[in-house]
Formats: C-alpha cells, sequence, structure tokens
C-alpha cells in the first residue's frame, strides 16, 4: 500500500512540475531579477511555510510544558498542605 502512495503522489508532483517548468523573475531587494523555475518557487515557499509552522508549533509545546511544570508543581504544593493539615 505505502509503494502504491509513494508511486501516486510521485506522479502528482512530477506532473505538477511539468507544468509549472516556466522561468518567473524574481526580484530580492529591488534588485535585478533572478530568472527561477516556478516549480522551485512553490517548492520553496512550500517549505519555507512548514518551516514556520514546525518552528512556532516547538515554542508552542515548549511553553505548553512550561506551564504544566508550573501547574503540578503549585498542585504538589497544595496536596502536601492539606495533608499537613489534615495531620495537625
Amino acid at each position: 500500500m505505502k509503494i502504491l502512495l509513494t508511486i501516486v503522489i510521485t506522479t502528482v508532483i512530477i506532473l505538477f512540475a511539468m507544468q509549472n517548468f516556466g522561468h518567473v523573475p524574481i526580484n530580492f531587494f529591488g534588485g535585478t531579477p533572478l530568472y527561477i523555475r516556478l516549480f522551485f518557487v512553490i517548492i520553496f515557499s512550500g517549505v519555507i511555510g512548514w518551516l514556520i509552522r514546525f518552528i512556532t508549533g516547538m515554542q508552542r509545546e515548549e511553553e505548553l510544558k512550561r506551564r504544566y511544570r508550573v501547574l503540578l508543581g503549585e498542585y504538589k504544593k497544595l496536596k502536601m498542605q492539606i495533608q499537613h493539615d489534615d495531620e495537625g
């Protein structure tokens, strides 16, 4: 099943690349235009978009872990306080 899925995805990517293989001018900060194939511009944009989402997702995950550790510490303190009050 994985081989069939790989073949289908590869075929779709090849057909997409063949349809978008023309050169497009890219201007970096108003300089002379650099002519790059459209397919590479699309792939590069997709990779950059994925990297941005990946990095922001990792930052969010680290923030949630930090919050969890803080809340767990507070929970343990309260639990110890309750146990101490019950004993005394």
